[in-house]
C-alpha cells in the first residue's frame, strides 16, 4: 500500500524479484515515487512494516522498484533443516 500523487491510498498486488536483510526488489503494475513511502504484508516472507522507494524503473508494462526497509525492519532467510548423516 502507499498514497498516490492526490493522498489516497493505492493498493497492488507485487511480485518478489529478490530479497535480502535491508530491502527488497518487486515488480508492480504502476510507477512509484521515489523516496515516498510503502507498507508491506507478505505473510509467505514473514515481512510485515514500512520501507522507502529507492529505485523504479519501467519494463515494458510492469515497473522494478527497489525498496529499502525502515529502521527496525530486517529480513531473515528461513532456516533450513540440519542435514542428517546415516
Amino acid at each position: 500500500m502507499w498514497k498516490d500523487s492526490n493522498g489516497g491510498d493505492k493498493f497492488a498486488n507485487a511480485r518478489t524479484l529478490n530479497i535480502s536483510e535491508v530491502g527488497m526488489r518487486i515488480e508492480v503494475p504502476e510507477p512509484l515515487q521515489e523516496r515516498s513511502y510503502v507498507t508491506l504484508r507478505c505473510d509467505k516472507l514473514k515481512l510485515n512494516g514500512r520501507a522507502s522507494v529507492r529505485t523504479c524503473q519501467r519494463k515494458g508494462n510492469r515497473y522494478l522498484v527497489g525498496l529499502e526497509f525502515s529502521i527496525g525492519m530486517k529480513w531473515k532467510p528461513p532456516e533450513t533443516a540440519p542435514s542428517r548423516s546415516l
